[in-house]
C-alpha cells in the first residue's frame, strides 16, 4: 500500500476506535433520549462509512501500486 494512503487509513481507523472509546465513556454519565438520538444519528453511521472508505482506499492503493509498477517496467527500455 502507498505509505501516504496507508498512514491516512491507519489514522482514520484509529480515530474511529478512539471515538468509540470516548463515546462509551460519555455514555456512563449521559444516557438519555438525546444521547441515544445522537448515537443513532451521528455515531452509529460512522463505522460502516469508515469501513467502506478504508476498503476503497485499499483498492485505490492497489491500483496506484500497479500503475507505479507499470510505469517502472516501461522505463526499462
Amino acid at each position: 500500500m502507498n505509505p501516504d494512503l496507508s498512514s491516512g487509513a491507519s489514522k482514520m481507523a484509529l480515530a474511529l476506535k478512539h471515538l468509540h472509546l470516548k463515546w462509551e465513556s460519555a455514555r456512563e454519565t449521559w444516557d438519555d433520549g438525546t444521547s441515544r438520538a445522537f448515537h443513532k444519528e451521528h455515531v452509529e453511521p460512522l463505522s460502516p462509512r469508515v469501513k467502506e472508505t478504508l476498503e476503497a482506499v485499499g483498492r485505490l492503493a492497489e491500483v496506484l501500486a500497479r500503475a507505479c509498477r507499470d510505469v517502472s517496467d516501461g522505463d526499462d527500455g
